[in-house]
């Protein structure tokens, strides 16, 4: 009985820690599959995963090298977030067909839009080669010795994968700072095709008001379709390529679920970082969120009072808004959820018992010893170069359009330069640029950490010829550069033609700072924080470690359950703590907010939706109405937006696309209790598409069940 009983708790306790973890594919460990088998998965391993038989696995696709999405028809139609489209909704958009506000349908393969630059990923599978790699490196060797050994054997492992497929590819990518490494191999199309895309209005109800908040109304959701050639096989676009019919796509559920029903998502996050000191948070914090959302702060300000002007500047910057303000909100919530969760002091606690730790044993534990002062110092160290860094970025490479463009054609390769320029200056209006230009300028030298990060020869030139005038320096940059006079420049064939531009002075000056005050080395921290993690991992040997998101193929599990602490303080009272947002929620906010930008309708998604005339079959059995979002314990970061969210089954019951702001320390610390992942329903994302826009072909493309 009480061997009973103990296995009774330690299953518990599993469970209760069920949901943290973003597992890779393939090297999912009985232990883990048995977690998932107790909570409701009912897939085998091989039908999750398998490198010989169609498994769930192959639906999974990587959008871009920035989002998720999942293959849901035998005809290659992919869901993904609204979101993660609204670039190739935008770059098809004109003031005459706006398909950013009104929405975009194909009514046939032929009103398919093709989107340059725009490709998928299908994970085949991942290999361990830690042993070959780690194997292959002397002991003792130092770190430029290492990093070069490892990069060598890592392109001999690549070199070795069968490319005979068409659009095959692979990556070596290091797995907890560089203790183990995985082989990934892919397959890639890069003939992807816009194929419906809902209201902007829908697609991004809530704007930047309800951006990582809850409760939400968001149908975050767009369509493209693959295409292959006629032997199924990858190919760049051309009008005889045929719809992709994969391997295995996703059957979708309007069957719905319950509160602790099983909740997995598959999909590519982007970036975490769980395993780092204490130290290495409070730089993050100080270095790159407080940076990030204080210069994004100026820039977003300027935009929205340039997009407010016109629908055509509205539309042209449209995507570059809204994915620069998705991290500046981010940056100021994560701040937040750290200093608020404690998370810091947490840390210090665990490095502190790794310190008892490896003191017990200092013969067998002693790299530990002195593991967390050597971190201190190099932060300390490294405070000024890491917050110029993250100043430098976001003020050039991610300021001006413009001065962005000159600096990509300095640094990279200058092919197809007529090319290029046709490509950029669509989405470039000079004025507008000219703003964000001097507000990042001044913006920056207001905010260097010490000298050393002066654009030293650009501030003689203003003090000496404008008399310190930023404003005249850049009335006679913009006039006397060829780069804001578009139609001039689009009639180059080449960038070494423009070496005398005042432009690309401006942008030598810029970039020699990078060089000369910044990136003079790289980090000692990496190294450190390595041994730090292995310490850690090696003091509670018996506990599994998932690695930190890479951007490779995971999964996360979890229930769906609903918010049951504090909730945000944004949305309507009676529905912060439920697990499912209604029509009437959506109504709510729109007629409660009526000036309010971010919750506007047009006329036709509000008549819809106030006349509540939704097809039965995606009307909740439970409540009686449609539902629009919930809310599941899924461990999810940037990159899984658009990832399938699944049932036991294995079928498609809606899409990830945000956290919840009180965990917004999830990138660095998953808190069990607070963490949620909001996701679309299906049964919203099919009402839209079948109800409002009576888009029937692709309804009939699914497999419903």
């Amino acid at each position: 009985m009480k061997k009973i009983l103990l296995c009774l708790l330690s299953l518990l306790c599993l469970s209760a820690r069920a949901d943290e973890g973003m597992w890779v594919m393939g090297n999912i460990s009985e232990k883990t599959d048995s977690v998932l088998r107790s909570l409701g998965l009912e897939l085998s391993p091989e039908e999750l995963y398998s490198t010989e038989t169609p498994s769930l696995n192959d639906a999974i696709i990587q959008l871009g090298g920035f989002c998720s999405g999942v293959v849901v028809s035998d005809e290659g139609l992919v869901f993904t977030n609204h979101h993660c489209g609204f670039d190739a909704i935008q770059d098809h958009s004109t003031p005459k067909h706006d398909y950013l506000k009104y929405g975009f349908f194909a009514k046939s393969y032929e009103e398919e839009l093709p989107n340059e630059g725009l490709y998928v990923l299908f994970h085949i599978k991942t290999v361990d080669v830690t042993d070959l790699i780690l194997g292959a490196v002397p002991a003792g060797a130092g770190k430029w010795e290492s990093d070069s050994i490892i990069d060598a054997v890592s392109r001999q492992l690549m070199e070795m994968v069968d490319y005979s497929g068409k659009g095959i590819e692979s990556e070596v990518n290091p797995f907890y700072k560089g203790s183990k490494y995985f082989l990934s191999v892919y397959q890639r199309y890069d003939d992807v095709r816009l194929v419906y895309a809902p209201p902007q209005c829908l697609g991004k109800y809530g704007g930047d008001t309800d951006n990582w908040m809850w409760p939400r109304q968001t149908c975050d959701f767009s369509v493209f379709r693959i295409y292959a050639d006629k032997d199924n096989n990858p190919a760049e676009y051309s009008k005889d390529n045929v719809p992709y019919h994969p391997r295995k796509y996703a059957h979708v559920s309007t069957q719905g679920y319950y509160e602790g029903s099983y909740a997995m998502t598959l999909g590519y996050p982007g970036s975490t970082d769980r395993y780092l000191s204490a130290y290495g948070i409070e730089n993050t914090m100080r270095t790159t969120s407080d940076g990030r959302y204080q210069v994004r702060g100026v820039k977003l300000a300027i935009l929205d009072e340039s997009m407010k002007q016109s629908d055509a500047l509205r539309i042209m910057y449209a995507s570059k808004y809204a994915s620069s303000s998705n991290y500046w909100k981010f940056s100021l919530g994560q701040n937040t959820a750290l200093d608020n969760l404690k998370v810091i002091d947490e840390k210090q606690k665990t490095e502190r018992e790794l310190l008892a730790w490896a003191m017990e044993d200092t013969v067998a534990r002693g790299r530990y010893i002195g593991i967390t002062d050597s971190l201190k110092a190099i932060y300390q160290e490294e405070y000024d170069t890491n917050y110029g860094y993250t100043l430098w970025v976001e003020s050039f490479y991610s300021g001006s359009d413009i001065l962005n463009f000159v600096l990509r054609n300095m640094l990279r390769s200058r092919d197809d330069f007529k090319e290029r320029v046709e490509k950029a200056y669509r989405d470039i209006d000079v004025a507008t640029d000219k703003k964000v230009f001097l507000a990042m300028l001044t913006n920056y030298l207001q905010h260097i950490p010490n000298e050393r990060y002066a654009l030293s020869a650009l501030q003689h030139k203003v003090d000496s010829i404008y008399g310190g005038d930023y404003n005249k320096f850049v009335d006679d940059l913009y006039a006397k550069s060829i780069f804001a006079r578009p139609d001039e420049l689009k009639e180059v064939d080449d960038f070494a033609e423009l070496g005398e531009d005042p432009m690309v002075d401006v942008t030598a000056d810029v970039i020699s700072v990078l060089y000369t005050a910044i990136m003079r080395g790289g980090s000692r921290a990496e190294a450190f924080e390595r041994v730090l993690g292995d310490g850690i991992r090696e003091m509670n040997h018996d506990k599994e470690f998932y690695p930190d998101a890479n951007f490779t193929m995971r999964l996360s599990y979890g229930l769906c359950k609903p918010i049951d602490f504090a909730p945000g303080t944004t949305g309507l009272k009676e529905e912060a703590t439920e697990m499912i947002t209604s029509p009437r929620s959506f109504l709510n906010k729109h007629e409660q907010n009526p000036n309010e930008m971010d919750f506007e309708l047009i006329p036709s998604v509000y008549k819809w939706m106030k006349s509540g005339k939704f097809s039965k079959q995606y009307i909740d059995r439970r409540s009686g109405q449609l539902p629009l979002c919930f809310l599941t314990t899924n461990d999810i970061t940037g990159g899984n937006s658009g990832s399938g969210m699944f049932d036991g089954k294995g079928r498609l019951i809606g899409l990830a696309f945000d956290g919840n702001w009180e965990a917004m320390s999830g990138d660095i610390k998953f808190d069990n209790a607070l963490q949620r992942c909001i996701g679309v329903d299906i049964r919203w994302v099919l009402s839209v598409i079948d109800d409002y826009s009576h888009a029937k072909r692709l309804i009939k493309e699914l497999t419903i069940e």
